[in-house]
């Protein structure tokens, strides 16, 4: 490992590997308050190495997680209103990001990119690329056709259904939390799901991969996360 990346406290069960300037920690269904620790951990390490990254890929148990909200003003989202989250059955995690509710679980895979921002790679830019890294690796890798990118709905969609959702902060221009993208259908989770509307959007708008290729192998994660790393890592 690089003598730098040495200074982070990176639980004994992650997987570790290194590509030049880029760390690469998994871990499969990491609590989400320990996740989210280690997000703040690579955060300041980024903010005082800015020239490193840290990708984290994880999933998480049922949870829910509050973003800022709908900072983009549209009219058309539905509000989260807090008084639902009683009826959870999952926690809920108030955290710095943009968006409203979302929701994780053991069937999803997730993408945290802990990176500098800078003039020429803005947030925008950042949301962009894992967007459309998802949409090629779902595309060519799983030949799932009218797969799109939507900007004004952040998200993964096909044929007017959600697949992945995104939600980044910044601190000291230096980024958080990600993207998740339903892999694994899970009706305990997406039970829940339809007693609110994540993102601001009607529940029975989301779907998973595994409905769409007929395929619910526990082995969908890893083929994924696979040639996920082969779209973004060059050889």
């Amino acid at each position: 490992m690089h003598k730098v990346f040495s200074e982070l406290s990176i639980p004994d069960d992650c997987i570790i590997s290194e590509k030049e300037n880029i760390l690469m920690v998994t871990k499969w269904n990491w609590e989400y308050s320990e996740c989210l620790s280690f997000q703040k951990q690579a955060q300041k390490f980024i903010q005082n190495n800015r020239k490193l990254k840290v990708y984290i890929f994880t999933n998480h148990p049922h949870c829910f997680t509050l973003g800022r909200g709908n900072e983009r003003g549209d009219d058309t989202l539905v509000p989260f209103e807090k008084e639902t989250a009683k009826d959870f059955k999952f926690p809920l995690y108030n955290i710095h990001r943009g968006g409203g509710l979302t929701f994780h679980y053991p069937g999803q895979w997730i993408f945290y990119p802990i990176l500098a921002l800078k003039e020429s790679f803005s947030l925008g830019d950042l949301s962009c690329w894992m967007l459309k890294s998802v949409q090629k690796t779902l595309s060519e890798k799983f030949y799932i056709d009218n797969v799109i990118t939507a900007t004004k709905l952040m998200g993964v969609w096909r044929n007017k259904q959600k697949l992945a959702s995104i939600g980044i902060g910044a601190s000291r221009f230096v980024t958080e939390h990600g993207l998740a993208l339903n892999l694994i259908y899970d009706k305990k989770m997406f039970d829940e799901v339809n007693k609110t509307s994540p993102c601001g959007i009607n529940p029975e708008t989301y779907t998973s991969v595994d409905r769409i290729i007929n395929n619910d192998s526990n082995n969908l994660i890893a083929d994924f996360h696979k040639h996920f790393l082969q779209i973004i890592i060059a050889p």
